[in-house]
């Protein structure tokens, strides 16, 4: 297929001003437009059904804009990922022969570029102090096309990180969720074939449409991973900004007082597993010593492909632990009430789950309908740090 032909290209008055905001910035990776013009010899743009070419600029990080939902990835977010790749650009500085990511001109700022792959890229220039990189703007004629294109553009074979089956398969069922492809074998196959030609194998590309269809109109999605990473290099996707983003205390005890712990009410902490030793000697420990109650927040640290199983083994595990250190304390006391204990006097308490699971919501254009703090179910539920345990419910 040859490239669209057209006469459209970026505005020069955006073109312009990306070049301003670039001018003496930071730029460790020695970017100018005779790499891009270089580099257009090593790695053309490719080729998209319904997809025009606009031009290959240097768009400033500050103007690339990610949706996190729509990453083609099933797992949104891998922190080692963006640490390997600031590694390889240290070495290696910028490939010319890797393909770019792929952009579409903001509708609401014209100044931004809406990213459709990069995304780890992205992050990796903000490790490094890389302040533009570069990015071949595309428009698109429909949705579908677009959802094909940006996964085209992550069939590397270089150092960026490569589409997954579950990949695949998670851009499968949101794209059946949007409307975009009928809910039929048919249909999914040849998107299948479309997303994976030339990256995955027949037989894995029938495996990615059997997992499809089992899936379609089921629960699945992308699945989003948090760093425990800390600082400036760790990203946005970490647990001290999921805290934050729902106005939960930050973790632990670091940086505060005494009497400003207790001023606010509770400790929290995150935890992978249920009946993690660490967490609960911490929360022990300072919520006996503070009298103020300890909520843990569960999450799991790698993708799972049962998410309700996972959460409902968390609980367990939790409960299990808690009944440990009761009889403990049982144990050692001269009596031990009949009524069970004062479960208002238990330090530690369980909160409920981050939200991972994203599946697609038709009604919302396949957008995530797990949202904020969840149950073990993926329902959204409201965090009162005056409230009970929510093992109790």
């Amino acid at each position: 297929m040859l490239l669209k032909s057209s006469n459209k290209v970026v505005p020069l008055a955006i073109h312009v001003e990306w070049n301003r905001i670039n001018l003496n910035q930071r730029n460790p990776l020695n970017l100018d437009e005779g790499v891009i013009h270089d580099s257009l010899k090593h790695a053309p743009p490719l080729v998209f059904k319904g997809g025009t070419f606009l031009g290959r600029h240097l768009v400033p990080i500050s103007s690339q804009s990610f949706d996190i939902d729509d990453q083609p990835r099933d797992k949104s977010f891998d922190p080692n990922h963006v640490d390997a790749l600031a590694n390889k650009f240290t070495l290696k500085g910028y490939m010319k022969e890797s393909q770019p990511p792929m952009g579409i001109l903001s509708e609401g700022n014209k100044f931004n570029v809406d990213m459709s792959s990069g995304f780890h890229r992205n992050k990796s220039c903000n490790v490094l102090g890389q302040a533009f990189y570069p990015v071949d703007i595309y428009e698109f004629e429909n949705d579908l096309d677009k959802r094909v294109a940006r996964n085209k553009t992550n069939h590397h074979q270089d150092l960026t990180l490569s589409q997954t089956i579950n990949d695949y398969v998670s851009e499968l069922v949101q794209a059946a969720g949007a409307g975009e492809i009928e809910k039929n074998e048919t249909a999914v196959e040849a998107l299948a074939y479309r997303l994976a030609s030339g990256d995955k194998t027949d037989k894995q590309i029938k495996a990615i449409v059997d997992r499809a269809i089992k899936l379609i109109g089921t629960v699945y999605s992308n699945f989003a991973v948090y760093s425990s990473k800390k600082g400036g290099k760790a990203g946005e996707h970490t647990l001290t900004n999921w805290l934050e983003s729902q106005g939960i205390v930050k973790q632990g005890i670091e940086h505060r007082t005494d009497e400003e712990l207790i001023n606010q009410g509770y400790v929290s902490y995150c935890a992978a597993e249920g009946d993690n030793k660490a967490t609960w000697a911490r929360a022990i420990f300072h919520g006996q010593r503070l009298g103020i109650p300890v909520w843990i927040f569960g999450y799991s640290s790698t993708r799972t492909d049962d998410l309700l199983k996972f959460r409902n083994n968390f609980i367990t595990e939790f409960v299990d632990y808690k009944n440990i250190m009761i009889d403990w304390a049982s144990s050692i006391m001269k009596s031990v009430p009949d009524d069970g204990i004062d479960e208002d006097a238990f330090c530690v308490k369980f909160a409920g789950f981050l939200n991972q699971h994203k599946l697609p919501n038709a009604a919302n254009k396949g957008r995530p309908t797990e949202v904020g703090l969840v149950n073990a179910e993926g329902k959204s539920i409201k965090f009162d740090y005056l409230g009970e345990c929510l093992t109790l419910s």
